[in-house]
């Protein structure tokens, strides 16, 4: 294991607040629209729709559900916490991450970073000191032969999930010390998605495939799909559909039995009960999102990526649950053109996961869990790292 991690490259990826792996090609697509290279031959390729459209959008129309920034206040005071860095920018293997995809709160005091970059779980204490890792590239036990892209917590700790973007898969295990996982099921079929999360006795996948009626799907600790919800991405084009149909984030609250949802970027979160109800929907009246755009070429090819950030444009970051069950969701808004426009501050919002009335935290870091006070961020720029924001009231 230690030959394989140190043929990885120290190199720290340098990436903006929120992973979206198809940046390059959204890249040359914008690039393609603003300028086609005639000289070279390529196909001139012309903007032909944004998303996501308005049959996509939810109405809201009840005030109580239509959440507002407020006031210019700032979520983390100074003067109330210590911060503690977790990551470096260049140090021994074990200070430093290839690639923060994802943080859980286990709620015992111990922190789950997931690495993607080299396909490690590794375990710290709420002072920051590791307490070990576990996973790696790999075949055997416990290894993964595809980099995960996110972690879900459930049981009170005792059980990690773990799912992958590009191939689909889902592997679960069993928390059997302090930083130790078992690994105990594996779950591997023909739905593409973005994103999971565990509850009850459940797991629960945004994924997409042509043969399938849903895009929420509700798993068995066995590994058996017992419902799928959710009907797919409204598009007349069988090519934007599939695309759009998986993307978005989820979160479960496992207290109030809700998975939360985020489809496409849209300024609507969605509170579904364990039988695919609706229990509430939200509206994030301040947010513009940042569209998809689908392209098309002289040839007649099809195209899609993100449409280049302009002014006031946002991207949600994250959408989490705490140890009382409630969700929280983060965003951030560009400050002028271009990619490095996108701050990683932006507006944070709790939304209750029983009623689904929310309050305006304030400006925020990219935060991405809270348990018992504490508050942790964590962000891939100007180097892979995470910040653990300690209650100074707990200041030993």
């Amino acid at each position: 294991m230690k030959d394989i991690h140190e043929q990885i490259s120290k190199r720290c990826t340098i990436m903006n607040l929120v992973r979206f792996k198809l940046a390059l090609s959204v890249l040359l697509i914008t690039v393609l629209i603003a300028a086609p290279d005639t000289a070279t031959g390529q196909p001139k390729v012309r903007l032909v729709e944004l998303h996501p459209t308005p049959d996509n959008i939810p109405e809201i129309t009840d005030p109580k559900f239509i959440l507002h920034e407020g006031s210019e206040s700032t979520f983390l005071n100074e003067d109330d916490y210590e911060t503690i860095t977790i990551g470096v920018a260049e140090g021994e293997y074990h200070e430093m991450f290839g690639d923060v995809a994802d943080i859980a709160s286990l709620g015992d005091g111990t922190l789950l970073v997931l690495d993607s970059e080299y396909s490690e779980l590794r375990f710290y204490n709420y002072d920051g000191n590791l307490l070990g890792i576990s996973g790696g590239p790999g075949e055997g036990p416990g290894e993964f032969p595809n980099p995960p892209d996110y972690i879900s917590v459930a049981d009170q700790g005792k059980s990690v999930f773990t799912d992958g973007f590009h191939t689909y898969f889902i592997r679960a295990f069993e928390r059997t010390g302090v930083s130790t996982l078992a690994p105990k099921l594996k779950i591997q079929e023909d739905l593409i998605g973005s994103a999971g999360c565990a509850m009850n006795g459940s797991f629960w996948f945004l994924g997409y495939s042509p043969a399938e009626k849903g895009v929420l799907h509700k798993y068995n600790y066995q590994g058996e799909r017992v419902a799928s919800f959710l009907d797919h991405y409204e598009s007349p084009r069988e090519y934007i559909s599939h695309r759009l149909s998986k993307r978005g984030s989820i979160a479960c609250s496992e207290k109030h039995g809700i998975v939360a949802l985020n489809r496409v970027n849209a300024p609507v979160i969605t509170g579904y009960r364990e039988d695919g109800e609706v229990a509430w929907q939200v509206k994030l009246a301040d947010f513009d999102p940042l569209m998809h755009m689908e392209t098309k070429s002289e040839s007649g090819g099809s195209g899609w990526g993100w449409y280049m950030p302009n002014r006031g444009k946002g991207l949600i970051g994250a959408l989490f649950t705490d140890s009382d069950g409630d969700f929280y969701v983060h965003y951030s808004v560009a400050e002028g053109q271009g990619w490095d426009s996108i701050p990683d501050h932006g507006p944070l919002f709790r939304i209750d996961g029983l009623t689904g009335e929310g309050t305006y935290l304030g400006n925020a870091p990219p935060v991405r869990e809270i348990d018992a006070g504490y508050v942790f961020s964590a962000s891939n720029s100007p180097f892979p790292h995470v910040v653990i924001h300690k209650p100074k009231s707990r200041q030993n």
